[in-house]
């Protein structure tokens, strides 16, 4: 290995002459992109700032050292050079400023086929490059983000919402406190703008600025939505997912899972329920109750091949009374069978209708309304649908049996269904019906949680089997294995 007489050795200087090895060095350098100069010898880098004293340094470059001009090193003397000659700063005018900024709006931060390297000499503005037209254009690296996103789409940065999970109920502000919304600021009336107050921060606003349902922290003990106002539901909003799946009526165990004869609440099922968990409830003992009914005497059951083909099933408990003409009244639910066999989530309905024939009396049903193909599901999907069909009943106190064939139609489609029923109380009649069927989306709201929520996320979407509906799946998964028994 060769030796340097005194000399330090710097590969990287842009050229070598070998019959004038002295070159001079300023200690100014500041890592920025240099111009070649076209002389040979002497070259001398220029400062970019001024120090009171410049110190000037040669260095002795050995001419016989093969380092740079044999094969085991280069000479960079052979390197091509692009680079521009000029050594003058880049104009800096109203119409260089107004390119670079719309650069970064539009993108069009280069001319095609300009490199992207390439950048103004001489210049402490590392960013800005020319164009072939003497414009000036943008590095893609200055609006290119380099920070990560603040949240993970499927994270959840729990330090950022810390004061609003852990918040505690507010103390409501007296009626009397304030005669004009806390937000639109206009004045309140009797009738046509009354007060609200926001359970989340305890204001009063009218009804435009508090419209907005919300879950609520945990320390709120509220598992329904309440009314909060604009400014409250912007900040629980992106907290929805996380309580959705927790403090929700939906995720939590049933309470009411005892329908034998120890349970009076399980000896009559009433045909009005005024939540999801009590339209569970009944629906659970509904089908329970057919299931013994397909145990003791499996003729008088539904048959297995039409409950078998079922794409989905509406369980129902309705009241009927009338001469000639009837009415009848009652609530439910609705319940779709995925492509894999397992059940969705329930919908919540109800239903108000008619009969006309011979009948008289009074009765309190039991129905299951077998869908047969996806048609009948999807007009369960609708917001509200009418049916129209003939059936025959006859109940003589708590045994009692009605057949009933209709074709339905709603927004979403038509369907036909078969309706089975077993009925309490004293009725007799073969008529015409029509019903109103629709969904009851205030009870869905209340028990999933989520304003956004439609009836066909609910039968045809992703949304898992709720917690809270464990009763009505272990029933169908009873009623089903009785009949393949």
């Amino acid at each position: 290995m060769e030796r340097f007489e005194g000399t330090v050795p710097r590969s990287s200087l842009p050229k070598i002459d070998k019959h004038q090895p002295q070159f001079r060095y300023d200690d100014e350098y500041d890592g920025s992109d240099w111009p070649e100069p076209e002389h040979c010898g002497k070259v001398s880098y220029p400062a970019v700032a001024s120090k009171p004293e410049m110190h000037d340094y040669s260095y002795q470059f050995p001419l016989e050292s093969k380092d740079f001009v044999d094969g085991s090193g280069y000479d960079s003397s052979e390197e091509p050079c692009d680079l521009p000659q000029n050594n003058m700063q880049p104009e800096v005018n109203l119409k260089n400023v107004l390119t670079g900024v719309f650069s970064i709006l539009t993108g069009r931060n280069k001319a095609p086929g300009l490199p992207s390297d390439k950048q103004l000499p001489n210049s402490n503005v590392s960013f800005l490059g020319s164009e072939k037209n003497g414009d000036t254009y943008v590095h893609s690296s200055v609006y290119i983000p380099s920070a990560p996103p603040l949240l993970e789409p499927t994270a959840f940065n729990y330090n950022a919402y810390k004061d609003v999970l852990e918040a505690e109920p507010p103390e409501w502000l007296p009626d009397s406190s304030t005669t004009v919304c806390m937000q639109c600021t206009l004045t309140f009336t009797a009738l046509a703008r009354g007060r609200h107050h926001c359970r989340f921060c305890g204001g009063i606003f009218c009804r435009t600025c508090s419209k907005g349902r919300c879950l609520l922290p945990v320390k709120f003990r509220e598992r329904n939505p309440q009314r909060v106002c604009d400014a409250c539901y912007d900040r629980l909003d992106p907290l929805q997912s996380v309580l959705i799946n927790s403090i929700s009526n939906a995720a939590q165990a049933a309470k009411h899972d005892v329908m034998d004869w120890t349970c009076t609440r399980g000896w009559l099922n009433l045909p009005v329920g005024f939540s999801m968990e009590q339209e569970i409830y009944k629906a659970s003992n509904t089908l329970r109750s057919y299931s013994q009914v397909a145990r003791l005497n499996p003729e008088r059951s539904i048959p297995a091949a039409v409950l078998g083909g079922a794409k989905g099933l509406a369980i129902l408990t309705v009241a009927k009374a009338g001469a000639l003409l009837s009415y009848k009244l009652g609530t439910g639910l609705v319940i779709a069978r995925r492509s894999d066999g397992s059940w969705s989530a329930p919908s919540s309905i109800f239903s108000v209708g008619l009969g006309w024939g011979a009948q008289i009396g009074g009765e309190l049903m039991d129905f299951i309304i077998v869908l047969h193909d996806l048609k009948a599901v999807k007009t369960f999907c609708s917001r509200m649908h009418f049916s129209l069909g003939a059936g025959c009943s006859a109940a003589a106190g708590p045994i009692g049996r009605v057949l009933e064939a209709d074709m339905r139609a709603g927004d979403r489609g038509s369907g036909v269904c078969y309706t089975y029923s077993c009925s309490k109380g004293a009725f007799v009649g073969v008529s015409l019906e029509g019903n109103i069927v629709a969904t009851r989306m205030d009870t869905n709201l209340q028990f999933y949680g989520d304003p956004y929520l439609t009836t066909s996320d609910i039968l045809l979407g992703p949304v898992d089997r709720p917690k809270a509906a464990e009763p009505l799946y272990t029933a169908l998964k009873n009623l089903y294995s009785c009949l393949q028994c």
